[in-house]
């Protein structure tokens, strides 16, 4: 039974003291952070160049300026016998974005922009495109009239664009590299005829149409094969005298096309230019070119 000489005064400190205890607990939740509650940092964005994994270097410096000169994963450090846990998981990343550019479908918007004639190659879907190259370098009829129709005929350069399997790198990189690309052909005085896109673009494709067009040169420029440290570059390909059949060590090639420690858009559209303007006066490319 309880005591009925407890005072009024001794309940309510009672009563206090076990409010205050709920306050107090209902700050510590409040501060307690929860799983989830913290923004977590996104690995696969940290700077290749920045991360050293060597415990102990002997010249951290030295190796931080290797790292500084080159993409290529260095300095990743071991665990026992096995690459440590953050390369890995920074590689499943990175083979993430490579995959995500080649499946990204194309956009439209992007191409009704450029203005230019739309081909299209003879597979019908992306699979299609990925498991048959053979069908990149072929048009089919409606395409052919399409070229015979609304492509300027013999003009010095042929211009074709694609997304080849990167439409990422394509909407990256196009918009600095085009501007660039025609200026320099402007300013060497080359007739670049009618530019054309094709969808599901293999290189070839441009002796069929510089062939047809009756062009002295042909370049394609689309979006490279993705990789580990690269899934947004860009391609360019350029073909004296093309022509259904010809071998693949007639082109010249400017490749990774892009910001990452590859060639800058800009800059490499002057330099194609440049290298187009060489291939019209020298009358060869690829392996009889010297560059």
């Amino acid at each position: 039974m309880l005591n009925q000489n407890i005072s009024e005064e001794a309940i309510m400190e009672v009563v206090k003291k076990v409010l205050g205890d709920l306050e107090l607990t209902e700050e510590m939740q409040a501060d307690t952070p929860l799983a989830g509650d913290e923004s977590l940092t996104d690995i696969a964005m940290i700077p290749e160049e920045e991360i050293c994994l060597v415990e102990n270097p002997r010249n951290k410096e030295a190796l931080m300026r290797l790292k500084r000169s080159t993409p290529a994963r260095t300095a990743t450090g071991r665990t026992g016998d096995r690459e440590k846990t953050i390369i890995t998981i920074r590689k499943m990343a990175n083979l993430s974005a490579a995959v995500d550019a080649v499946w990204t479908p194309l956009n439209r918007e992007f191409v009704s922009s450029l203005g230019y004639p739309v081909l299209k190659s003879m597979p019908q879907s992306k699979e299609e495109y990925l498991m048959r190259p053979d069908l990149g370098v072929i048009l089919d009829n409606e395409n052919m009239n399409l070229v015979r129709t609304q492509l300027q005929k013999n003009p010095d350069v042929q211009l074709i664009i694609g997304e080849g399997q990167s439409n990422q790198g394509l909407e990256k990189s196009m918009p600095e590299l085009l501007p660039a690309l025609l200026q320099g052909l402007q300013s060497n005085k080359i007739n670049y005829g009618t530019p054309c896109f094709v969808e599901y673009t293999r290189v070839g494709i441009g002796d069929l149409i510089g062939q047809e067009v009756g062009a002295k040169v042909v370049c394609v420029i689309l979006g490279e094969r993705p990789g580990l440290l690269s899934w947004d570059g860009l391609g360019c390909y350029i073909t004296y005298a093309p022509k259904v059949g010809i071998l693949e060590s007639k082109r010249t090639c400017v490749s990774n096309i892009q910001d990452n420690g590859g060639t800058p858009p800009a800059e490499a559209g002057a330099y194609i230019a440049d290298l187009i303007a060489r291939i019209l006066k020298e009358g060869k490319s690829g392996v009889d070119l010297i560059i």
